[in-house]
């Protein structure tokens, strides 16, 4: 009588090639995350991978990478985060890409809103991406990339002080691992730019002239980038370059954002 071990055979190859196709995954989860420039794009291999491309008429005026201090429950705590800035002839029009990876141990927060009064929240889905987007006002004094660009105008005492006009993208990445901030800015238009502020202010959305003035600097917003998906052979990056110099430290520490403890740490339970 013949035994038939087909079925045991089958059974050992499976768990075989399960093993084999976990141990891929975890090496894959484990991988540094490649980031960088691709030449004027910001790429990044965190999940979704994706390249951050500027579009016609922004150059790249600096790039870089620092570890600002962020301030969360537990203190101060040390991000990773890579920067590339970019304007068009006039420095009027801006385009700002951050890509923040947070330590062993920690995770981005879901409430990814800025300091200020925002309008205009929505979700936007370009390629890969999908970002939560916002509208607000950033004082001057507020500005990681102050030193890139002409000083801003002093205003009277009585007009307060000089803001950009911000659209912000966010998305988060690898379970909350990686941050990437895609930031577009303009100064408030004149004329029912007034309005526009006023409403800002208010966390209320304009009306008449002021808000067409807003959806107008919207769709310029959208149209300053593009996000396409990682190459799956992969790209060539440069890594950014560690020079703290270039950027305002506390103020890329506000636009990373708040990061949180993804379980309690030993020191808690003290």
């Amino acid at each position: 009588m013949r035994t038939q071990f087909i079925p045991e055979v089958r059974f050992a190859r499976w768990a075989s090639l399960f093993l084999l196709l976990s141990l891929a995954a975890l090496a894959a989860a484990c991988a540094p995350l490649t980031r960088g420039l691709s030449g004027d794009a910001v790429a990044s291999s965190a999940r979704p991978a994706a390249l951050v491309r500027p579009s016609a008429g922004f150059a790249l005026l600096g790039s870089g990478a620092a570890s600002p201090l962020l301030d969360t429950e537990l203190g101060m705590r040390h991000a990773d985060a890579g920067w590339a800035f970019y304007a068009d002839a006039t420095r009027e029009r801006q385009l700002a890409v951050l890509l923040a990876e947070a330590p062993n141990g920690w995770q981005w927060e879901l409430d990814v809103s800025s300091p200020w009064r925002e309008v205009r929240r929505d979700v936007y889905a370009t390629g890969p991406a999908r970002f939560s987007g916002a509208t607000f006002l950033m004082p001057a004094s507020a500005d990681p990339f102050a030193t890139l660009l002409p000083a801003t105008p002093k205003l009277a005492p009585e007009d307060g002080e000089w803001r950009w006009l911000v659209r912000r993208y966010t998305q988060l990445h690898d379970f909350r691992a990686v941050k990437l901030v895609v930031e577009y800015r303009e100064p408030v238009p004149v004329g029912a730019g007034e309005q526009l502020a006023d409403a800002l202010d208010a966390g209320q959305q304009p009306s008449g002239r002021a808000a067409a003035l807003l959806g107008e600097f919207e769709a310029r917003a959208r149209a300053a980038f593009s996000v396409t998906e990682y190459p799956a052979g992969g790209v060539a990056v440069e890594g950014f370059a560690h020079d703290a110099r270039m950027v305002h430290l506390r103020n890329l520490a506000g636009m990373a954002g708040r990061m949180e403890p993804i379980r309690n740490l030993p020191s808690d339970d003290r």
